[in-house]
């Protein structure tokens, strides 16, 4: 155990910030923090790591998503671990923002659990020893803070326990969120440009369909040829012939209209699903012959 005592020591975990919500700036994801085998750390205490050299455990760019937190299990890790996020309020007071977890880390090994926490610039991660077990190391230039107990999110807590020269075992990768919708752009969200859709189909642009051929407006003929496309590639498309439901189609299309007034409609659909709201329409005549 280290010199500072076991509670200071448990405490002393805090895994460094990383800032992210708001717009993103990142253009792909990042790790902050780092992972070891750790010594001994007290329990029942939340940690934050508040300094670090370079801002190793700060955002380094103004908004995003953490979508993943790994800790480096000793022989003897903690019986239950959570990750936390927590935002500097002023001076010593920091506010959690995010929380994943429990967990009981496997011994011995690199332990990573999935994650969805949006963050700011500024914010720093940390963690929560559930019991006495291996979770952080001495390392010069690092400053852990504490509190005693599990703070949830929304709480603010004064971090009155201060560790100088010791290092928090535990990393995170924080993903960009263009946006800004809290799912990280490169795991979580297939429609980064679209903050109403995370998963494939994006496009939610309906397509135009336009009438390219048609018959004369007044003609002797029932038959009419008509020719259709759409503002998509790929479309497939549907036709109504004088108000009878639409029918899948293809251009060219001939239909047999009646005796006097006819109307055409056809409407596209992309490869998205998404329907042409107006459908193209042609109206015309059929006249009678003269005998």
């Amino acid at each position: 155990m280290r010199g500072y005592g076991r509670r200071t020591l448990a405490l002393s975990v805090v895994v460094g910030l990383i800032g992210l919500v708001g717009p993103s700036s990142a253009t792909a994801a990042t790790q902050i923090g780092e992972t070891f085998t750790p010594n001994l750390t007290d329990g029942n205490v939340t940690e934050i790591q508040s300094g670090s050299p370079a801002s190793q455990y700060a955002a380094p760019v103004p908004g995003g998503v953490i979508t993943s937190w790994s800790f480096q299990a000793s022989a003897s890790p903690p019986p239950q671990l959570k990750f936390k996020v927590a935002r500097q309020v002023a001076g010593n007071d920091f506010r959690i923002v995010g929380e994943e977890g429990p967990h009981a880390p496997t011994a011995g090994v690199l332990n990573t659990y999935p994650a969805q926490i949006a963050v700011q610039a500024g914010d720093v991660i940390g963690l929560f020893f559930d019991g006495i077990g291996h979770g952080t190391r001495s390392a010069s230039g690092y400053t852990i803070r504490y509190v005693g107990g599990d703070q949830p999110p929304g709480t603010t807590a004064t971090f009155g326990g201060l560790s100088t020269g010791f290092q928090l075992d535990v990393s995170a990768i924080l993903e960009p969120d263009a946006d800004n919708d809290g799912f990280g752009d490169e795991t979580q969200d297939a429609c980064p440009a679209d903050p109403a859709l995370q998963e494939a189909p994006c496009d939610r642009i309906a397509p135009d369909t336009t009438i390219t051929g048609q018959p004369k407006a007044k003609t002797k003929k029932k038959s009419a040829t008509f020719s259709f496309t759409s503002s998509e590639a790929g479309s497939t498309f549907e036709c109504s012939l004088n108000g009878a439901p639409f029918t899948s189609c293809t251009s060219p299309l001939t239909v047999k209209g009646k005796k006097g007034k006819n109307n055409f409609k056809v409407r596209a659909t992309d490869s998205a699903g998404n329907v042409d709201p107006t459908p193209a329409s042609v109206d015309w005549k059929v006249k009678k012959k003269k005998r």
